[in-house]
C-alpha cells in the first residue's frame, strides 16, 4: 500500500519535485496522461483512439490500473489525468471511474478527468475538463452530433471545478469568440483551456491549421484572455506560434489501456512525432513551469490549485 499524500501541502510537495528535478537531476514525471479505455460513445473527427476499441487490451483492468497508479506514485508523479476514449465508460466488474478517482486522490496531489461531456459530471475528481470544439453546428460535425447533450451537461453541472477544453483546428478556431460569449452564461464553467489539433497520421480528419491560421488563432486567444479566464499563459500561447519553447517532454508520462507506460511526448507510441506540428499546450506549460516561467506556473495554479 502506498503512503497517502498530504494534499493540503501541495506547495511544499511541488517544491520538493522541483528540487529533485533541477538540483538532483531526477527525471521525475510531473503529469500522467492515463488512457483507461479506447471505447467511446462518439466518433470524433480529430480523434485516432476510438478506432482502436476493437483491439486486444483496449481497456485496462482494475488490477492493471491500480498497479499502474502504484508505479506512477513510485516514480514520483504528482498529477493524474484520466482520459480515453471516454473514461466514464470504463468499468471492470463492480469497479468504475469513481473508484479509480477515489484511489488516485489518496496518493496524488491532484486528479483530473477529461470527458466528452455526454455523461453527468458526478465524480469526485479535483478537475473535470469537458471537450467543446465549437458552436452547435461545428461541434456536431466534429464530435458526432453531441453539442446539445454537452451543453445540457454543463448547464446542469454542480461540480466545483469544471473547465472547457477547446482543441483549435481549421474548422473551428474562428468560433472561439462566440463560444466564450456563450460560456459566460454557464456558471458551472470556471474557465477554458486551449490546445491545437495534432495530426497523428492514424486516420483522423485533416484538420491542422496552416502556419498563418495558427498564428491568428493563438493571437486571438491571447486577446480573449483579457475578458475570460483562459488558463493558458500568454508566454505559452506566443511560444506555440512557432513552437519556440523549450520542451522537457519527460515531465509527461503516458499510460495506455494495455498498461504500457511511455515517458515523454504524448505522441510516442500513439502516432508520428513531429515537433513542428506540436499543439500540446499542457506539455508546453509544464515545461515552462520547470524553467520557472511565471506565466506557466500561474497556469498550473489556475488549472489545479486555485
Amino acid at each position: 500500500m502506498m503512503n497517502r499524500v498530504h494534499r493540503s501541502l501541495w506547495a511544499i510537495d511541488l517544491f520538493d519535485f522541483y528540487v529533485r528535478r533541477k538540483v538532483f537531476g531526477q527525471k521525475i514525471p510531473l503529469l500522467a496522461s492515463f488512457k483507461l479505455t479506447y471505447h467511446c460513445n462518439l466518433s470524433c473527427s480529430a480523434c485516432p483512439f476510438h478506432g482502436r476499441a476493437e483491439d486486444n487490451n483496449s481497456q485496462i483492468s482494475w488490477d492493471g490500473a491500480i498497479q499502474a497508479l502504484d508505479t506512477l506514485k513510485h516514480y514520483g508523479t504528482r498529477l493524474i489525468v484520466f482520459e480515453g476514449g471516454e473514461p466514464f465508460l470504463w468499468r471492470d466488474g463492480s469497479h468504475d471511474l469513481n473508484d479509480l478517482v477515489g484511489y488516485a486522490k489518496k496518493h496524488f496531489l491532484r486528479v483530473a478527468v477529461t470527458t466528452n461531456g455526454t455523461f453527468p459530471l458526478d465524480i469526485p475528481a479535483d478537475v473535470i475538463w469537458v471537450s467543446v470544439d465549437g458552436l452547435n453546428g461545428t461541434h456536431d460535425r466534429l464530435r458526432s452530433g453531441s453539442f446539445a447533450r454537452v451543453w445540457s451537461t454543463l448547464n446542469n453541472a454542480v461540480h466545483p471545478r469544471v473547465m472547457v477544453h477547446f482543441t483549435m483546428n481549421r474548422h473551428n478556431w474562428r468560433e472561439l469568440d462566440q463560444l466564450v460569449a456563450q460560456l459566460k452564461h454557464v456558471p458551472a464553467v470556471r474557465g477554458l483551456s486551449v490546445q491545437l489539433f495534432y495530426p497523428y497520421g492514424q486516420g483522423e480528419s485533416p484538420l491542422a491549421l496552416s502556419p498563418g491560421e495558427r498564428k491568428m488563432a493563438l493571437e486571438n486567444v491571447i486577446r480573449l484572455k483579457k475578458s475570460y479566464p483562459i488558463v493558458n499563459s500568454e508566454y505559452c500561447l506566443h511560444a506555440m506560434i512557432g513552437n519556440t519553447w523549450r520542451c522537457h517532454d519527460d515531465v509527461l508520462i503516458n499510460i495506455d489501456p494495455d498498461g504500457m507506460m511511455t515517458q515523454g511526448c504524448y505522441v510516442k507510441g500513439r502516432g508520428k512525432v513531429n515537433c513542428r506540428e506540436c499543439g500540446f499546450t499542457p506539455v508546453a506549460e509544464a515545461s515552462g513551469a520547470l524553467d520557472l516561467r511565471l506565466g506557466s506556473i500561474l497556469a498550473g495554479w489556475r488549472a489545479y490549485f486555485s
